[in-house]
C-alpha cells in the first residue's frame, strides 16, 4: 500500500514537471517571432554597416598599400 502511494505521489509530480515543461515550450515558441525579428533587424543592420564601412576599407587598404611602397622606396 505505502508503495502504491510513492507511485502516486511519483505520477502527480511527473505530472506537474510535464505541465511546466509545456508551458515553458508554449513560452518559447510565442516567443520565436519577436527572436525572428531581432535576428532580422541584426543581419540588416550587419548588411548596412558592412554597405558603409567597405569603401572606406578599400580606400585605407589603397592608402596602406602606397605607403608600404614609398617605404619600400626610401629603403633603397
Amino acid at each position: 500500500m505505502q508503495r502504491l502511494k510513492e507511485i502516486q505521489e511519483e505520477f502527480k509530480r511527473l505530472s506537474s514537471e510535464v505541465s511546466q515543461l509545456k508551458n515553458s515550450i508554449d513560452e518559447l515558441q510565442a516567443a520565436i517571432p519577436g527572436v525572428q525579428k531581432f535576428i532580422n533587424d541584426v543581419e540588416r543592420d550587419v548588411k548596412k554597416w558592412k554597405f558603409k564601412t567597405e569603401p572606406r576599407l578599400n580606400r585605407i587598404q589603397i592608402i596602406l598599400d602606397v605607403l608600404k611602397i614609398d617605404q619600400k622606396e626610401q629603403q633603397k
